[in-house]
């Protein structure tokens, strides 16, 4: 049983790893062009926010489906 919590806490650990990837990136790639034409870093950070929402969404779903399928995977195996 210690063999199968130690996958699972690894497999937790590099989904929030890509997770968190997917994120820097994301981030990175609409503040880049939204920053110089907002008036400031607030107002260009909600502009992030509403224009990648569904980026993020979709990833927290996939990161969160791997995650649960892969510890359902592991409880079904013997």
């Amino acid at each position: 049983m210690d063999e199968k919590k130690n996958k699972i806490s690894r497999m937790a650990a590099w989904t929030i790893a890509i997770f968190g990837a997917i994120l820097a990136v994301t981030f990175a790639v609409l503040w880049l062009p939204i920053y110089p034409q907002s008036s400031n870093a607030m107002e260009a950070m909600s502009q992030v926010f509403a224009s990648g929402w569904i980026i993020l969404v979709l990833d927290l779903v996939l990161c969160g489906g791997v995650y649960y399928g892969y510890r359902i995977f592991l409880h079904s195996q013997k």
